[in-house]
């Protein structure tokens, strides 16, 4: 209000207390050149009236320095690895939220084994000693090859020798140049020992199965190679789903090799390795070459590709074209398998599911393909100083919001638009293969929000004593 009506409203306002307090109401007059415009109380402090008020600076001082001190603890406390447990949900938040339009990936088809298909075996009087016997694998290789999968990876150990009266499995094992199998890799620390693999089959043609885990449990993380051990069971370097991406991107022509950092390259996509710090990553065991996993949502994360079941294949079921020029995937999916991951998705589910490590692995060949064939994003983190800045920026925008909206329910209803907005950012550059830090930034938001509100109030009471 102008001097004028202040100086009123006070007055109307002090006449009911001439009782208690006498004289309450006795103002000074006021006398002032009536063409001249009546000054208000912000103008009254800057008798130049063109500038700023004097204590404007001050205030962006302290925006400057609060938001700069807490920037500082956030991302201190950041890496120490405290927000570790919160930025991980976060991330698998997002990764739910993406849109599922991206389609199947048609390079790849699964061939599952379950209850039904054990039974199928047994009602064949095949001895079984995995959960794939020795003869039906001999007809389902014969049947692939036929007609010309591309490569075949079998996600099933089978750590002994084929059975001696199937001379042809053994001999499809030792020559067969597109099918690949598993072992488990034995690494120092590791209180699992590891598995063979399949003695007929040579380590060219061998992948590991082994995954990271993070701390909960969950699958973030894509081994794509590790060091071989000497002691371990399994001596392979890659895992299988690399070896069977190798052997699809071959036949066109692209070969992997290393960048002087030790980051491996295909075509002109470069996978770079995981190091601590990474993003929300702050205490890491970086050992091999490891990447975010892009996991290929589509409907389910279930259904990334057509799915077959042996017994469809066995009897006939199978069209020839739905196999040529595809990789495939044979994995038991049983729930007396112990092969199950939590990804993700797991807590998305309506009900708890984890991943089949069948699909897992198919999951991880449909990332290194679409990464190299498709250009689909490598999900990726920026550097510690770009992560500062961009956590400074959100401290600086809480700040902001508290010095213009000192009203509880404007200052709640802004500050609460604006962690939406830094939501929708973080989502957008999420779907384009950038994770930034949401949590960190939320958290500098709202305390330099609060830092500001309360240096506001109390430097405006003492400025107005």
């Amino acid at each position: 209000d102008s001097l004028y009506v202040a100086e009123r409203k006070a007055r109307e306002r002090l006449q009911g207390m001439e009782n208690d307090f006498p004289c309450a109401s006795w103002l000074p007059v006021i006398f002032q050149n009536p063409t001249a415009t009546p000054p208000t109380w912000e103008k009254l402090p800057n008798p130049s009236g063109g500038k700023q008020p004097r204590n404007f600076w001050r205030r962006v001082g302290a925006l400057f320095g609060a938001s700069v001190v807490v920037t500082g603890a956030v991302m201190g406390v950041r890496a120490l690895g405290w927000l570790q447990p919160l930025e991980l949900p976060a991330y698998d938040q997002m990764m739910r939220w993406r849109s599922s339009d991206e389609g199947q990936d048609k390079r790849l088809l699964l061939i599952t084994i379950d209850d039904a298909d054990i039974a199928y075996q047994q009602e064949q009087g095949w001895k079984r000693r995995w959960s794939l016997s020795d003869e039906a694998l001999n007809r389902l290789l014969q049947f692939l090859e036929q007609h010309k999968a591309r490569a075949i990876g079998l996600d099933i150990v089978r750590d002994a020798k084929v059975d001696p009266e199937l001379p042809d499995l053994a001999k499809r094992l030792k020559k067969s140049d597109s099918f690949y199998v598993v072992c488990a890799v034995h690494t120092p620390g590791d209180r699992k020992s590891g598995t063979k693999p399949p003695p007929e089959v040579p380590v060219g043609r061998q992948g590991f199965s082994n995954v990271v885990q993070d701390i909960d449990g969950v699958v973030r993380r894509h081994l794509l190679s590790m060091d071989k051990f000497p002691t371990s069971p399994c001596t392979t370097a890659y895992a299988l789903s690399s070896m069977l991406a190798f052997s699809y991107l071959h036949k066109q022509g692209i070969e992997p090799s290393y960048t002087q950092e030790g980051n491996l390259q295909l075509g002109k996509v470069i996978f770079k390795r995981l190091q601590a710090p990474s993003g929300g990553y702050q205490k890491l065991d970086t050992r091999g070459n490891q990447v975010l996993l892009n996991y290929r949502s589509y409907d389910s994360p279930f259904e990334i590709t057509d799915t077959v079941t042996l017994t469809q294949v066995l009897t006939g079921g199978v069209k020839p074209e739905f196999v040529e020029n595809r990789i495939i995937l044979i994995g038991a999916i049983t729930s007396t398998v112990i092969d199950h991951f939590p990804t993700p998705y797991t807590k998305g589910q309506r009900y708890y599911q984890e991943m089949p490590g069948v699909i897992l692995h198919a999951q991880m060949v449909s990332h290194i393909l679409s990464s190299v064939l498709d250009n689909r994003p490598l999900l990726s983190v920026l550097p510690f100083w770009e992560d500062s800045l961009w956590v400074l920026t959100w401290s600086l925008v809480g700040g902001i919001v508290a010095l213009f909206y000192s009203a509880k329910t404007r200052l709640a209803f802004t500050g609460i638009v604006a962690i939406v907005i830094l939501g929708g950012i973080c989502y957008a550059l999420f779907n384009q293969g950038y994770w930034l830090p949401f949590f960190p930034s939320c958290l500098a938001l709202i305390l330099t929000g609060g830092i500001m509100l309360i240096y506001s109030h109390r430097f405006t009471t003492d400025y107005y004593r």
